[in-house]
């Protein structure tokens, strides 16, 4: 049996998406700003993890 879903409790794609951006940049803003980590290595690191995306939707 199919359950419908109330509209009023559910998010939409975008709406997930923009809170996940938003909890990243907040996650992320922390980290630089108390000193564990530099905005070179968190920079580096998104190049690091884009590459190996990249690489593997290429397969």
């Amino acid at each position: 049996m199919e359950t419908k879903l109330d509209e009023k409790e559910t998010a939409t794609f975008k709406e997930l998406l923009i809170s996940e951006i938003i909890q990243t940049e907040a996650l992320t803003r922390l980290l630089i700003e108390k000193g564990i980590i530099s905005q070179e290595e968190y920079v580096d690191m998104l190049r690091r993890v884009q590459a190996e995306y990249d690489k593997r939707q290429e397969k």
